[in-house]
């Protein structure tokens, strides 16, 4: 059986495979990388073979195996910029921010209000991201709401797909490599090593513009008040709002990086992810059975 998801990923994977020619004779693994992506477009030709009476771990397998691409996906970037040397475009995304935020709003905001207890709040927030992203996902799961969790997925990819493949062609570095704060003035306290420590050992250069934190952190919300109790999507939504406050205080984004992936959950949730849904239905698929209705908000 086909899904969206799976032409969306594979839509990205020709993109990718295209952006690693780039980075032949420059890296080792770029044939590699190249073939994988090559395999990944390839994919939607073997799913369709998947069906009830394909073992189970490879059902499971097929349902989640979009989800489990989504860091990969991102790692990579950060390794195809550093392969061919991407000087970035943080000067031209700097000008336009100052036309339209005036002030440095990245390093000035922090800076006037360095607090305790806001730096710790504001990086608190910026952490809790990845709770906000895993919780539609991992809820539907539980739940086995099947119908859900296939929406989810779609969803989510579709928004980080499209930022990725921006970040492919269009490196912005972002405020914490093109305008570094001094050692001296690094924020201390518990979240913010634990940012610093996640970012440490998953960050990936190129990938500021426009903010996938902000865009997946709204496109959760926007799952929530599809799939989930209205309480509940409350408070993913005000969660969300200070995601996107976050990425600013805490130095990883300028504001037209946030302002940007909020226009890209909003555009591709309202817009694109219907039409795309109903250009390309599902094939193949039986129907769902035994799968409760959404809960309306």
């Amino acid at each position: 059986m086909l899904r969206p998801v799976d032409r969306v990923l594979a839509a990205y994977n020709v993109l990718a495979g295209a952006a690693w020619l780039r980075a032949l004779g420059s890296d080792p693994a770029a044939p590699w990388f190249l073939a994988a992506h090559l395999a990944g477009a390839l994919l939607p030709l073997g799913l369709r073979a998947i069906g009830p009476a394909t073992p189970a771990p490879l059902r499971l397998l097929r349902e989640a195996y979009p989800l489990l691409l989504l860091y990969p996906l991102f790692a990579e970037v950060g390794r195809l910029h550093g392969a061919i040397g991407s000087a970035g475009h943080d000067a031209l995304v700097i000008g336009w921010d100052e036309a339209l935020f005036p002030g440095g709003w990245h390093r000035a905001w922090a800076e006037a209000m360095p607090q305790r207890w806001l730096s710790e709040a504001m990086h608190g927030l910026y952490v809790s991201y990845y709770v906000l992203i895993a919780g539609p996902p991992l809820a539907a799961a539980l739940l086995r709401r099947g119908g859900a969790f296939r929406d989810i997925s779609y969803r989510t990819m579709l928004t980080y797909t499209a930022c990725y493949a921006v970040y492919l062609y269009f490196p912005v570095f972002g405020p914490g490599h093109a305008d570094p704060l001094p050692p001296e003035a690094r924020p201390e306290g518990f979240f913010p090593g634990l940012m610093h420590a996640a970012m440490a050992s998953g960050d990936a250069p190129g990938t500021a513009f426009p903010s996938s934190h902000v865009a997946g952190a709204f496109t959760a919300a926007w799952l929530g008040y599809r799939w989930f109790p209205r309480a509940v999507a409350h408070a993913q939504f005000l969660l969300a709002c200070g995601v996107m406050a976050a990425t600013v205080y805490t130095h990883n984004h300028y504001p037209l990086d946030a302002a940007a992936g909020l226009l890209v959950a909003v555009l591709l949730q309202h817009g694109a992810a219907p039409i795309l849904e109903r250009a390309w239905p599902e094939t193949n698929a039986p129907a769902l059975r035994g799968v409760p209705a959404r809960v309306e908000p």
